[in-house]
């Protein structure tokens, strides 16, 4: 005598084992751990129920039931892996993107900061975190520009920024688009549009940089803070004062504020002095390219300058005026090469 397997039983083998199944992939973390586990209670659920049927039902209503129960299950279960999946897939996005942004911060500590500051805030080289300008060039205007460098247009034969790209420069390929995503990482509307997460890889520069270049990060990071007093230059007799742009080297560009005909506390030629109010200035440029100024921090402007009139022409008799009438403090820098600061402080 044939014996028939009772396909309920059947019907809670195979559900306990899916549940097994899924419980592993959600703690495993092959599926999201609440997917994993709902899609085991699932099975269980949809196991019993055809047990119940099976045993109370009619041979008939039996196989209906069974069907119907299976089709249910499935249309949890797949919509539940697609889901399951398309999590997987965009943590993975995530996590290499991230990885991407580490890689590209550790390459611009070594390679980029010494000119564009550890944060991409601009030195002898201009801003790269979230400049405008910047902003506006495409993902391949930016690895042809790192990979090629930029020729000085007044001596063609130098070069303003080296060629980084091999076999002339050090950075492979994967080097320059990993520095290209980090300084696209600053920029919001393109992360926006490519639907990457919020993070700028600046603020990882930090961790990749030895203990002697971490105590020069954050040094730069108090370079809008007011400088010693004997610094400055006292120019309170003075009612008209001129500041210049030259070819001095300081603080990592190639050229530096002077107060004309002035000497600080200390001895020394000096971009900071103290002033009465009403005293005018006149911002001119001696050196050998062009500079603009920007009154604020470096790097963060905070316009209590009038409207500048545009950029100051190299070795020119181009003047700006700034008249300053309220006491306070005034820091200033140059737009184009922000390394250039200064410091003006205004007295009754």
């Amino acid at each position: 005598m044939r014996t028939t397997r009772n396909p309920g039983v059947l019907a809670v083998s195979v559900g306990v084992g899916l549940a097994v199944l899924f419980a592993l992939l959600g703690v495993t973390g092959a599926f999201d751990g609440r997917t994993g586990f709902g899609l085991a209670a699932v099975s269980l659920v949809a196991a019993a129920l055809i047990y119940i049927f099976y045993v109370r039902s009619g041979a008939v209503e039996k196989s209906g039931y069974a069907a119907l129960l299976f089709v249910i299950a499935i249309a949890f279960i797949v919509p539940a892996l697609l889901i399951s999946q398309q999590q997987t897939q965009a943590r993975e996005t995530t996590a290499q993107y991230d990885e991407t942004l580490h890689r590209g911060a550790a390459l611009f500590g070594q390679y980029c900061a010494s000119c564009h500051g550890y944060q991409g805030q601009g030195l002898s080289g201009p801003k790269l975190n979230n400049n405008p300008s910047v902003n506006e060039l495409s993902t391949d205007q930016i690895y042809s520009i790192i990979t090629g460098g930029i020729p000085d247009n007044t001596n063609p034969s130098t070069y303003l920024m080296p060629a980084w790209g091999a076999p002339v420069g050090p950075l492979t390929e994967d080097d320059i688009n990993y520095l290209v995503t980090l300084i696209q990482s600053s920029n919001k509307d393109y992360l926006k549009t490519q639907g990457l997460a919020s993070t700028n890889g600046f603020t990882y520069v930090r961790e990749t940089l030895t203990d002697a270049q971490k105590a020069d990060f954050d040094k730069q990071l108090k370079s809008g803070s007011k400088p010693e007093a004997s610094s400055f230059a006292d120019m309170t007799s003075q009612k008209t004062v001129n500041i210049d742009a030259v070819n001095v080297p300081a603080n990592g560009a190639n050229w530096s504020w002077e107060v004309v005909g002035a000497k600080s506390a200390a001895g020394n030629t000096t971009p900071n002095i103290t002033v009465k109010a009403g005293t005018t200035i006149l911002f001119g440029n001696k050196s050998n390219q062009i500079h603009n100024v920007i009154e604020g921090p470096s790097g963060t402007p905070d316009n209590k300058f009038p409207p500048s009139p545009g950029v100051l022409a190299a070795s020119s008799s181009d003047t700006y005026k700034v008249t300053l009438t309220a006491p306070g403090d005034y820091p200033y820098y140059c737009g184009l090469h922000p390394a250039m600061i200064g410091y003006i402080t205004v007295v009754p």
